[in-house]
């Protein structure tokens, strides 16, 4: 890969009058510019995300009168049903609003449909079930807002809605009883970019409040929300959230509950307990696991792993989850490589094609959205892929850049049966007969983009080997956890001598690096010979080098390590 380095320059008024008024650093000023982060408010929040900066939860549009609703229900003991999304999101999500309400003594049960038998959203058959065993108010997390078709097919059972959602809001709005989403025209919210479960902590705090007005924990015991961020964190986490503003608050401080967590499920999937966890733990440890139940599996049993306390169900749940887990990696491997092969066949036959849709009979539905993820990661070119049967398909769609593709479908509608989702991943369902028109629909309105094929590597900062001291490394720390649109900071270095170079794995390079004498060690993860120019990796030695990395920095035994992760490298 030709990476395209795109150093960043801070406007220095703004870097200036940050540090002077927040007491920081330049550097760590400059980071939160290259973050888009350039007023003090914003600026205060990533720094310190504590949880009294979480704005008030009656802000969102119906939470008054969805809150209402509830206690309604807990008081005259209506059975209350918790409607799921199949992944993490939506398992978070409905984990936190179930366990919240069990612990307010509501008549409640969840309930989270089976992707192949029924599909995403809500299913009117599932619905008329549940209504038949005696609900009477339907929560939905993660799902619904698509819905209205749906929704008032439901009218003659009986049954209000309240749907938490945080995808696009369409055109038409279900008519439900209410709807509590950030997206929705008139919610003062002030942040949009939130995951269901983050929808969903709001209305537990906004219920827990309108529930001590009321003077009910004078019977019962107050819920501690505190003990639900772990959730939050991970719904965040593995829904892609950007890791700024209240989704900072949301990760920061759930990451922290993870280890004193009460979920022994929860520790149970982890194996190892440490001290810390990370974002990188969420997305490798974590969600994988809970998403493979409702890729190929039962969601429910990631919601019964999260709230059960027995230690022999909990065994068999995991056994079941990571048996899931293992089969969803063998379908997902089959299928990336088929996708790969076609990608491959359609960009030999037009380099210049701007988009990629990529269809099958036998792809497996429950990984098509890995899949997409993972042709964009290739390609980086938007990516439909969709799976075939009988003469309808169901697609994911993915893009890695400002492309928004819930508003690229809107111009693709009229070759669909259904569409959602929101900016970065959505969802189709379309007629086979109508997928050469949705390639053409799909080709035309991402041309009214200005997209570029190659990948961009933003660098933070050009430092010299003698800046990386103690205080470089301690606002390294402040800026974690990291994530979307806020990834760790990128350093370039230029003119460094390769002093040092030994092949790791067969595929990894371990090379040491000198600037002003000073010696850094380096590991570049499975690099390019290509970018060498076709040359062994031993050709840079003594040669002079410029490049481009983050800090990681390791502490064993009181000894502090620092290892520079390449990005990328090039002869001076």
């Amino acid at each position: 890969m030709n990476y395209v380095w795109n150093l960043k320059n801070p406007e220095k008024e703004i870097v200036q009058l940050l540090s002077s008024e927040l007491k920081i650093s330049e550097f760590l000023s400059a980071f939160l510019v290259n973050r888009n982060i350039s007023n003090l408010e914003d600026a205060d929040i990533f720094l310190k995300p504590t949880l009294d900066k979480l704005p008030n939860p009656f802000l969102l549009k119906d939470m008054e009168k969805s809150t209402s609703r509830i206690i309604q229900s807990i008081e005259s003991g209506e059975k209350i049903i918790i409607y799921g999304d199949f992944d993490c999101d939506g398992v978070t999500s409905t984990t936190i609003l179930f366990s919240f309400l069990k612990a307010v003594d509501a008549n409640v049960e969840f309930y989270i449909p089976e992707r192949i038998e029924e599909g995403y959203g809500i299913n009117l058959n599932s619905i008329k079930s549940l209504a038949d065993k005696g609900a009477k108010l339907i929560v939905t997390t993660d799902c619904g807002i698509s819905e209205s078709e749906l929704v008032e097919r439901c009218k003659d059972l009986n049954l209000d809605f309240i749907i938490t959602d945080h995808h696009t809001v369409p055109e038409i709005k279900p008519n439900s009883f209410s709807i509590v989403n950030p997206k929705q025209e008139e919610c003062e919210y002030p942040f949009k970019e939130i995951c269901a479960a983050g929808v969903v902590f709001n209305f537990i705090m906004a219920l827990r409040h309108k529930l001590r007005d009321e003077g009910y924990f004078e019977f019962i015991q107050e819920p501690n929300l505190a003990r639900y961020l772990d959730l939050v964190a991970i719904g965040t986490i593995a829904d892609s959230m950007p890791i700024l503003g209240v989704n900072r608050i949301f990760v920061q401080n759930g990451l922290k509950e993870i280890p004193k967590t009460e979920r022994i499920g929860l520790l149970a999937m982890l194996k190892n307990e440490k001290e810390i966890y990370t974002t990188r733990d969420v997305s490798f440890e974590i969600a994988p696991k809970i998403n493979a139940t409702g890729r190929v599996g039962k969601a429910s049993n990631a919601v019964k792993l999260l709230i059960e306390d027995d230690e022999t169900k909990i065994e068999s749940l995991l056994g079941i989850i990571e048996q899931d887990n293992k089969k969803r990696r063998l379908i997902q491997d089959q299928v990336s490589l088929e996708a790969m092969v076609q990608a491959e066949s359609i960009i030999k036959e037009n380099p210049e094609i701007n988009s990629l849709v990529l269809y099958a009979e036998n792809w497996h539905p429950g990984v098509i959205g890995i899949v997409a993820s993972k042709i964009v990661d290739r390609f980086k070119r938007p990516c439909a892929v969709l799976s075939i049967k009988d003469e309808v398909a169901k697609g994911s769609l993915r893009t890695s850049n400002d492309i928004n593709l819930f508003e690229v479908l809107k111009d693709c509608k009229s070759s669909l049966i259904q569409f959602g989702g929101h900016a970065g991943a959505a969802g189709i369902t379309i007629k086979t007969l109508e997928i050469n028109n949705f390639k053409e629909l799909f080709k035309l309105s991402i041309q009214n983009y200005d997209y570029d094929f190659s990948e961009n590597i933003d660098i933070d900062f050009e430092v010299s080997f003698d800046k990386i001291d103690n205080d470089l490394l301690a606002d390294i720390k402040k800026v974690e956890p990291y994530g979307k649109e806020n990834s760790a900071p990128i350093f370039l270095t230029k003119n460094t001598k390769v002093v040092g170079v030994k092949i790791l794995k067969e595929k990894h390079l371990e090379v040491v690096l000198n600037s002003n004498n000073i010696n850094r060690r380096a590991i570049w993860f499975n690099y390019n010979t290509a970018i060498l120019q076709g040359q062994k990796a031993e050709s840079i030695l003594n040669k002079s080098v410029n490049v481009v990395y983050t800090i990681q920095k390791d502490t064993y035994n009181g000894n502090t390590n620092i290892t520079l992760m390449v990005r990328d490298l090039r002869v001076a």
